[in-house]
């Protein structure tokens, strides 16, 4: 907040010499009491603020105070360009003395008092002196007859800049109302108040503005995706991570994460499995570990087999680990593909596995249904030397042996 004060000085100093001017002839024009003498010496003192002579111009100001009568309209304008003068020269606190003095003279036109009155607030604002901004900006707020946007904003930002999310969201709610084109960080400043509320119903509202309006802006479409986690509603969540997507915004590794796993868990992995695979070929997303797995669930989810088989084996040669062959094995096995699970069970043999047990288990059951029991008896005895598949192989190995009887009496017979 204290940087926008700032810049809006600069603003103003370069545009002081109009705003002055201007404001003095109205007051002339308005038949006020500002003496022709008054007038003529702050014109003279604008020109001299134009050509960066502040000590001359304050000078001047000073003695012209000393000699205008008290509680008068030309006091009061003395005092409103000392303040400006001051502002100028970056005396803040002087020039806030000058301003209220101004201010409580009382005999300035309605639209100055306004103009000044909101420079006074700005300037306890930009000093961080906030409890006395909120004080005298609130008074200043209750003479205003139709508040223009920008001042609402300014009591908005005020209140927020001060945890008053509560009292900020009135005045930023009123200025987007009013306002033919509110201004993007006017949004900003809605959504943030109604975050640190909690009131998300709220900030799901703003964000759907500000995705309809700037819809270039990943994050909004990242924000108002985790508001509606927040809420409890994956559908509108997907929704949203869907349509960043087809947007081409999405860019966070979290968001593209999220939009995967979610069109997982509400029924879509198919179109999870297709967003995950061209973020990998896009890489907007690491081929590591993490991400191929996911696929791989994807795909297993879908029962889109061949693609988790592709998936698992680039997950295999990213991580060096004879795992994934597994469960290659394990989708073959289950389609009764018997050559490819044994295949894939010699290349998990090949390298490290986290159960071997139940590599041999696997292999001695796919060579079985082959009626391969030579090698798929020696491969059930291995696995019944693991814990884990002990019980499982001794099972498999009666019925082998059974099997195998079954084809030697076969055999005889026939023969």
């Amino acid at each position: 907040m204290k940087v926008e004060m700032i810049r809006r000085f600069r603003w103003l100093r370069a545009s002081l010499l109009l705003l002055l001017l201007s404001s003095a002839g109205s007051v002339l024009a308005q038949g006020e009491s500002l003496s022709g003498k008054t007038y003529n010496t702050l014109t003279d003192v604008q020109e001299m603020m134009a050509e960066d002579r502040l000590g001359d111009a304050f000078n001047e100001l000073s003695e012209l105070r000393d000699e205008v009568d008290p509680d008068t309209m030309d006091e009061a304008m003395v005092l409103q360009m000392l303040g400006y003068v001051e502002m100028s020269r970056d005396n803040y606190p002087e020039a806030l003395q000058y301003m209220r003095a101004s201010l409580d003279i009382g005999k300035l036109p309605e639209q100055m008092k306004v103009e000044l009155g909101y420079m006074v607030a700005q300037l306890y604002a930009m000093q961080e002196q906030y409890d006395e901004a909120i004080t005298f900006a609130l008074e200043w707020f209750e003479t205003l007859e139709d508040p223009k946007p920008p001042q609402l904003m300014f009591m908005a930002n005020l209140m927020a800049q001060t945890d008053r999310y509560a009292e900020a969201l009135p005045y930023a709610e009123r200025a987007v109302e009013i306002s033919e084109k509110p201004q993007e960080s006017w949004y900003q400043l809605l959504i943030a108040s109604s975050f640190q509320i909690e009131d998300y119903q709220k900030s799901a509202r703003y964000l759907r503005a500000v995705v309809s309006g700037w819809p270039d802006n990943a994050q909004y479409w990242e924000q108002l995706a985790s508001v509606y986690m927040m809420l409890d509603d994956q559908q509108k969540a997907l929704a949203t991570l869907q349509l960043a997507w087809r947007h081409s915004v999405l860019e966070k590794e979290n968001s593209i994460r999220s939009l995967v796993q979610l069109a997982i868990t509400e029924g879509i992995p198919d179109r999870g499995g297709r967003f995950l695979e061209r973020a990998l070929e896009d890489d907007l997303v690491p081929s590591d570990e993490s991400y191929l797995s996911l696929l791989v669930n994807a795909w297993s989810t879908a029962r889109e087999y061949d693609k988790a088989v592709s998936a698992l084996q680039a997950l295999a040669q990213e991580t060096g680990q004879g795992d994934p062959y597994l469960r290659i094995a394990g989708i073959r096995v289950e389609q009764a593909r018997w050559n490819e699970a044994v295949s894939a069970l010699r290349n998990a043999q090949s390298m490290p596995v986290e159960q071997p047990g139940q590599v041999w288990l696997t292999l001695g059951i796919a060579l079985t249904e082959q009626e391969n029991f030579e090698d798929g008896l020696e491969a059930l005895r291995k696995a019944r030397a693991y814990d884990d598949t002990r019980e499982q192989a001794s099972g498999w190995l009666k019925y082998a042996e059974s099997l195998r009887r079954q084809q030697r009496w076969q055999s005889r017979n026939n023969s």
